[in-house]
């Protein structure tokens, strides 16, 4: 099992009102994790030349980093260093480039449309930086879709190692795409087992195992009392860009139509100090979503200067501590009249981690449809792109 997701919530089971979204399971971004066709190109020979550096500078924004961030996260290797630059603070680019060691670093440059302008621009200023390498060619991999963009026009002038991004798959909806995959490989992480995680899911979408019905309804059930902002408070240092990944997830497949749930993420046990007090004491406009990892091993309080007042903190281990916060913060909203469940994550892996990716690609899925929104586009955020066009091209 992929974990045990305790609604602690009294929901009313309305099954019938998810048949319909079978429909879901045979769109490409869920579909993908039945095939690996599209892994093949990961044998190419210059690939494996360009996977086999030190250091790697992933270049993208929104669904083009967040899922490859989240599968950084949990990887336990430190042969390679990887940098996510998903944003285009000159500061920071300044500072990345002032470090970058051309013999070993390889640069992934992810956008879907091929027209993305941070990355654009975080490309053409590592290529001037970069040119004057002699394997300039072939330090670069773009991932991009199959037509005439910029993205694809640059990496056809310079003969970069170019592979294609799925038409069919939106951004936020392609971490088991090439998107996801290139970052597991170089993170030292199985993609395949990314995908058999989430097609352990996807076969299961409709039985009560994975509860996607359940949650989904869970978020729906709070959206039509009026509340409309959804806390995932993640107990688990590894799960932490997950969350980050979740929170665009919901936030751009949900904000339609004057709809919307608005996702924050609190970080356990950080946020009881420093948000707590607002869940607690604030409006009661939230309803909240626990990831809890379960780690059974680890460190014990044997400490022989253990003050008397923590007495009852002596052979204690530190996931057991970590546990209980957990569990009293989760109880203490309930007590205050909050609506909240809990998912029990195993120590996460490459597995598990790809079925919580498709536990709440199909969860989000289906409470847009529930709220009569189309989960798979954003049509608001073309105008501000429009609009940052319109002021740098004034003189």
């Amino acid at each position: 099992m992929l974990y045990n997701h305790i609604v602690l919530t009294d929901l009313i089971r309305r099954r019938s009102r998810f048949d319909f979204f079978k429909e879901l399971t045979q769109l490409d971004c869920y579909n993908i994790v039945k095939h690996s066709e599209d892994l093949s190109v990961l044998s190419d020979a210059r690939f494996k030349s360009w996977s086999s550096l030190k250091n790697f500078v992933i270049l993208g924004t929104g669904g083009s980093s967040l899922g490859g961030q989240a599968i950084h996260s949990i990887a336990n290797s430190d042969e390679k260093n990887i940098k996510f630059v998903n944003n285009l603070d000159p500061s920071s680019l300044e500072k990345l480039l002032s470090k970058i060691n051309l013999d070993n670093t390889g640069f992934l440059v992810i956008s879907k449309s091929g027209e993305t302008l941070e990355t654009i621009c975080q490309l053409l200023i590592i290529m001037d930086f970069a040119r004057h390498s002699h394997h300039f060619r072939d330090r670069f991999l773009i991932v991009t879709e199959d037509k005439d963009s910029t993205l694809r026009q640059i990496a056809n002038q310079n003969k970069f190692l170019c592979f294609d991004h799925p038409n069919t798959i939106g951004g936020r909806y392609s971490v088991f795409s090439l998107v996801g995959m290139i970052p597991a490989i170089l993170c030292g992480l199985d993609p395949r087992a990314i995908r058999t995680g989430g097609r352990r899911v996807l076969d299961n979408f409709g039985n009560s195992t994975y509860k996607i019905q359940e949650g989904a309804d869970f978020v729906f059930k709070n959206f039509e009392k009026g509340i409309f902002n959804h806390v995932s408070f993640i107990y688990s240092e590894k799960l932490i860009n997950f969350g980050y990944w979740l929170a665009q997830l919901y936030a751009e497949s949900s904000g339609k139509d004057g709809k919307g749930i608005t996702p924050l993420t609190a970080i356990g046990s950080i946020d009881q100090h420093s948000q707590l007090q607002l869940y607690l004491d604030g409006p009661c406009d939230k309803c909240f979503t626990f990831f809890y990892e379960k780690q059974e091993a680890g460190l014990t309080l044997d400490n022989m200067d253990l003050p008397q007042k923590f007495e009852y903190l002596k052979q204690k281990r530190v996931s057991e501590i970590f546990a209980s916060q957990c569990e009293a913060t989760q109880k203490v909203l309930l007590e205050n009249g909050f609506n909240v469940r809990r998912i029990e994550v195993p120590p996460v892996s490459a597995d598990n981690l790809g079925a919580l990716f498709m536990h709440f690609m199909l969860e989000v899925a289906c409470v847009c449809k529930l709220m009569e929104v189309d989960p798979f586009n954003q049509p608001a955020v073309e105008r501000g792109k429009i609009i940052t066009k319109e002021l740098l091209s004034q003189e």
